[in-house]
């Protein structure tokens, strides 16, 4: 069954990112939540499930044709450098967009859906880096499953580029239910974004970086 192209993808996600949890609160009454953060649990989970995940992903991905392969490396040089400080900054400016609409729409329908959970702010020494190193590792997971291999292998199973990204930002959202239907809406439409940012790019680590920004700076805020 490994010879067809989506059900490696198919097995990985019912894997790593089981939707029944987030899906079953989309039907529960609105209330609003509050999630702490544990820098003991962020650890525990980036070196037994993000970081081992992530290998198991990329393994997979790697077996693909060569014209799917991310580009390799170029020698580290300070433009290098600064190019792709840049894309990652602008990939990121441009997901706080998104979310910044998503925000703006959701106030024109006030009581539509359920709202995401208060996620609070971690304010010990230890705290800041570890969350730092948390959603990279989260990132870095997610693009190189919904970006790399899910959105790669839609293609080599004959699916179009504009439906490839639909079906992969749809998969996408579906994982980030517990944040609400707006959430799901922005993750729907951050993915559309990110599909076509890593098509040009061809760079896991810039996509990665720019989700990465992202949420580190919305978390923040």
């Amino acid at each position: 069954m490994f010879k067809y192209p989506l059900f490696v993808p198919l097995v990985l996600y019912i894997l790593f990112f089981p939707p029944d949890s987030g899906l079953t609160q989309l039907l529960a009454p609105a209330v609003m939540r509050s999630l702490s953060f544990s820098v003991s649990e962020a650890i525990f989970q980036s070196f037994t499930f993000y970081i081992p995940a992530s290998s198991v992903v990329l393994y997979f991905y790697l077996q693909d044709t060569p014209d799917l392969q991310l580009k390799k490396s170029p020698r580290v040089t300070c433009t290098g450098i600064i190019k792709f400080i840049f894309h990652a900054v602008s990939g990121a400016v441009a997901l706080l967009l998104i979310g910044g609409f998503i925000v703006f729409v959701e106030g024109l329908f006030p009581g539509m859906g359920f709202p995401a959970p208060d996620v609070e702010m971690p304010y010990s020494a230890a705290a800041i880096p570890t969350m730092l190193f948390y959603w990279i590792c989260a990132a870095y997971l997610e693009e190189s499953f919904f970006r790399a291999l899910l959105y790669g292998r839609l293609l080599l199973s004959g699916v179009k580029k504009i439906p490839a990204a639909v079906i992969s930002a749809v998969f996408f959202a579906l994982c980030h239910a517990w944040e609400g239907h707006w959430g799901m809406a922005g993750a729907f439409l951050s993915g559309l974004f990110l599909s076509f940012m890593f098509e040009r790019k061809k760079s896991l680590d810039c996509i990665t970086a720019s989700h990465a920004l992202y949420n580190i700076t919305v978390y923040l805020l």
